[in-house]
């Protein structure tokens, strides 16, 4: 028997809420009085935070701040050739009449390495009296001078040095008397716009003179300057004056050899008793030397036969 089909119907249930506000003045009145109570228990909390942070403030206030126990003594001072506890004072700005907790150690620090001759300097407290400070100075290797920069060499005011990085800082008064006997770099004056204090000078004309420097130190075995001054002296060549009075013509490249070479020819004058007044290292053989005589600073009369460049270089002494 087939099955009857049917259809039937059914609507969907819809819900509709009706929402309303009534207000009245007993109502409002029942909000600002609960809006009110709220502001006076935030206050109240607040009120308390405020006292207890108070409290802890004079806490520490009377215990550390005003206490006498603390109370700054001794700038304790590692030791160095650039300044001392005065200067640390002075410069960090450390409150001598006041409590060790207030000095701040984090702006002592970073004043003392704005110094150009310091590398590096740390600060920090130690019970129960004392402000320790460590700095690292620059180790001086040769004097600066380009009278276009009003730098003079082996001067206290207006000298200038570079440690072995080329970092060119002002000469600091306590490095001044061990710093004499450091060589002198000679900068031309088309360069003496790159000679900024407190930063590397990096020109080749630097690179070059203190890379011969270092050779020299290495090549002698002696830790005694016997390097007295390096000029600029073309555009191929440089000028080395010794403590010894030999003046020597150093090319811009090949220095190690050049310096071998001069060693030699002194040390070979020296056991003949005589005395090197110039020299020009360029030439891999034959070199040209001009001789004086032991006991005169007059070069002597005969002269080595020299090369052309080489005459050419005398003439313009």
């Amino acid at each position: 028997m087939a099955r009857r089909k049917t259809t039937s119907y059914r609507p969907s249930q819809r819900t509709r809420v009706l929402m309303t506000r009534v207000t009245s003045p007993t109502i409002i009145w029942f909000a600002i009085q609960k809006c009110l109570f709220r502001l006076f228990f935030w206050g109240l909390v607040c009120a308390g935070i405020g006292g207890a942070g108070y409290g802890v403030w004079r806490y520490l206030q009377q215990s550390y701040l005003d206490n006498p126990e603390y109370q700054l003594r001794i700038v304790k001072l590692n030791l160095n050739s650039v300044m001392n506890e005065a200067d640390v004072v002075r410069i960090g700005g450390i409150p001598l009449n006041s409590s060790i907790f207030g000095v701040d150690v984090a702006g002592v620090e970073q004043r003392l390495k704005e110094q150009p001759a310091i590398i590096s300097a740390s600060a920090r407290r130690e019970l129960p009296a004392t402000i320790v400070v460590e700095i690292q100075e620059r180790i001086p290797y040769a004097w600066i001078e380009c009278p276009a920069q009003k730098m003079t060499a082996r001067s206290l005011e207006g000298g200038y040095l570079i440690d072995k990085n080329m970092h060119l800082y002002p000469c600091p008064p306590m490095q001044f008397d061990s710093a004499l006997v450091l060589p002198v770099i000679e900068v031309a004056a088309e360069e003496g716009e790159l000679l900024q204090p407190g930063k590397i000078i990096e020109t080749k004309a630097m690179k070059r003179a203190v890379h011969l420097l270092d050779i020299a130190e290495n090549a002698s075995q002696s830790n005694l300057p016997w390097i007295d001054r390096i000029q600029p002296y073309n555009s191929w060549a440089m000028k080395v004056l010794t403590r010894d009075g030999i003046e020597a013509v150093f090319g811009l490249e090949d220095h190690e050899r050049q310096m071998e070479n001069l060693l030699v020819s002194m040390k070979h004058a020296a056991g003949k008793g005589m005395k090197i007044a110039a020299i020009n290292l360029i030439p891999e053989k034959n070199i040209p030397v001009v001789l004086r005589s032991s006991g005169t600073s007059e070069p002597l009369k005969v002269k080595p036969k020299t090369p052309p460049g080489w005459q050419a270089a005398q003439g313009r002494h």
